[in-house]
């Protein structure tokens, strides 16, 4: 590695948004995990760091990443699904993160896994809900970057898209911390118990 790179690779680091953090709180009643995936920097999705702190205060185990991470927290998730570490599975993500919690739950479906719930907001990247997701609500504007999730040939599930555009005071970054919209993504979450095996 040059020297220019080894210099510079903390401030790299942290632009690419390379933070993980697990909060578990105490130990859960229900065995549900909520992984939530940041965007394209960690600053831009302050909403999704919100519901981090939240949630361990309800007694729900969350871990919180940058969307380039999505394949790992998908391999921890199988296993502790499959070992009953888990007992049910919700994805929320942000922009890149929406997209990479939709890869998330194709990997889980993969292995045979099921997911409570996905929440996205704003995702960037025109996907497909997965068969296996049991409830996917996603909050995006039309009129700007974000898009609709497609309903897949066998997805029988609830998929709602939830345009903003007529709402001015919101935005791409600022759709994460809407009170109202934190509001229904904690209600969602709380009812999330669908299992994941």
């Amino acid at each position: 590695m040059s020297r220019f790179a080894i210099r510079f690779l903390p401030l790299i680091l942290f632009a690419v948004g390379v933070s993980s953090a697990t909060f578990a709180g105490p130990i859960p009643a229900t065995n549900k995990k909520v992984y939530l995936l940041r965007g394209l920097t960690n600053v831009l999705s302050p909403g999704i760091d919100q519901l981090a702190d939240e949630l361990p205060k309800r007694n729900i185990s969350a871990t919180v990443a940058n969307h380039l991470f999505w394949n790992s927290l998908a391999t921890e998730a199988i296993q502790d699904c499959k070992s009953g570490r888990v007992s049910s599975i919700v994805l929320v993500g942000h922009s890149l993160g929406a997209s990479a919690a939709v890869s998330m739950a194709e990997q889980l479906q993969q292995a045979g896994l099921h997911v409570a719930l996905m929440v996205t907001f704003d995702p960037v990247v025109r996907t497909t809900v997965p068969d296996n997701v049991h409830l996917l609500r996603n909050f995006y504007f039309s009129n700007g970057v974000g898009t609709v999730v497609q309903r897949g040939e066998h997805f029988h599930g609830l998929l709602q898209n939830v345009d903003l555009k007529s709402n001015a005071e919101l935005g791409h970054v600022s759709v994460t911390t809407s009170p109202s919209i934190q509001k229904q993504v904690m209600k969602d979450i709380m009812a999330a118990n669908t299992r994941c095996r």
